[in-house]
């Protein structure tokens, strides 16, 4: 452990700093914020009721609720199925606190799931930060750390378990080790729906390196969708609709699409239209601006990476930006194009110093911005 801490000091060093950044911005938020926004029910029955301070506990806003009541009590809510298992369930699995005797589990969710879910969040963060600082600069490190949805690594969301198994599976499938590769795409396609993108990545690096198809690379390869086909599995029995992660889409708002399916080009439409008739000082042009903008730069991104990163990590990418946009909404693409992390190092280094410099501090006061909105329960992503 000791060899460990030393070996990741610097990214040790460099998530302390910007998880006391992110308390301390959102303990600002309070202050320039003091009426709580409430976009979101049961903030007084799943987060408030834990004592911590709400700059705190703001971490477990919106999805987060429903995290914490799945981690609890399973999928009894009505459409909750829409979010994947493994995340609650390592939040219930790894739940050591003193239960709350007595609580009514009915109406509310035990303050413990709370804490286990944003000590969880901040660990594997942790670690996936020292598996990224591996094979990466510090100069990646600190943009990942900036990124504007970037907070979401540290709240009670999948971001941190997503982005450390992801991190593992090109990691291991690099290192020639296919069960171990095939053990964590299961597990990162029931994290969330786009695990199953890395099917195309295996598939692409296999033809990149002209490599024999064995039992345990197929099995490889196969892995996210076995990871989903438990799900869709589960989902059957319990409701008999296999894909009823999609079809309760809708129930979310956000213009949210089921069947058929919506190209991004209509996306792109629907978003026009809210452009001319949201009045501009709404926080709700600030939003559609906001997920237009992230949307456009990653966008950028893929065209300046195309030729300049692996076919398969390039469409490792274009995949994971584009399966969201198929349900008719760019809604939480700052924090969903997290995802595509192996963008970042390919379009930093075309900038320069100065250049950098710019982009990180721009980056940052966005980061500090959505941190207030959402912390004091004002939609963002």
């Amino acid at each position: 452990m000791r060899k460990w801490l030393t070996d990741n000091r610097f990214p040790l060093v460099c998530f302390l700093i910007w998880r006391i950044g992110l308390f301390a911005v959102a303990f600002l938020a309070t202050i320039l914020i003091p009426k709580w926004g409430g976009w979101f029910p049961y903030a007084d029955r799943v987060l408030a009721i834990g004592g911590l301070p709400s700059w705190m506990w703001g971490f477990g806003n919106f999805d987060g609720v429903h995290y914490l009541k799945i981690a609890q009590n399973g999928y009894s809510a009505m459409f909750s199925q829409v979010f994947f298992p493994l995340y609650p369930f390592l939040i219930r699995f790894l739940n050591i606190f003193p239960k709350n005797v007595g609580l009514d589990t009915v109406l509310y969710v035990d303050p413990t799931f709370l804490y286990t879910g944003l000590l969880l969040s901040n660990l594997l963060f942790v670690f996936a930060m020292g598996v990224y600082s591996k094979t990466h600069t510090r100069t990646d490190l600190l943009f990942l750390l900036l990124l504007p949805g970037a907070f979401y690594f540290g709240a009670v969301y999948t971001e941190s378990l997503f982005l450390l198994l992801a991190l593992l599976v090109f990691y291991f499938w690099k290192q020639k080790k296919y069960l171990l590769t095939a053990i964590l795409a299961v597990l990162l396609s029931l994290t969330r729906i786009t695990g199953v993108v890395m099917v195309v990545y295996f598939a692409i690096s296999f033809w990149e390196e002209r490599q024999k198809l064995t039992p345990k690379k197929l099995l490889a390869v196969i892995s996210p969708l076995v990871g989903l086909g438990f799900y869709m599995f589960y989902l059957w029995r319990m409701t008999g609709n296999p894909i009823y992660f999609l079809t309760a889409q809708p129930s979310f708002g956000a213009n949210r699409s089921a069947l058929p399916i919506i190209f991004l080009p209509q996306v792109f439409y629907r978003y026009a239209k809210m452009l001319v008739s949201l009045p501009v000082w709404s926080l709700s042009f600030f939003t559609v601006v906001n997920e237009l903008t992230v949307t456009f730069m990653v966008i950028g991104g893929l065209i300046l990476a195309f030729r300049k990163m692996k076919l398969s990590f390039w469409l490792y990418c274009l995949g994971v930006f584009l399966l969201p946009t198929l349900t008719g909404t760019l809604s939480s693409m700052p924090r969903y194009v997290l995802a595509c992390f192996p963008l970042l190092p390919m379009c930093l280094r075309i900038l320069s110093r100065k250049q950098k410099l710019a982009l990180g501090i721009f980056f940052a006061v966005w980061q500090t911005v959505l941190i207030i909105l959402f912390t004091r329960g004002y939609w963002v992503a």
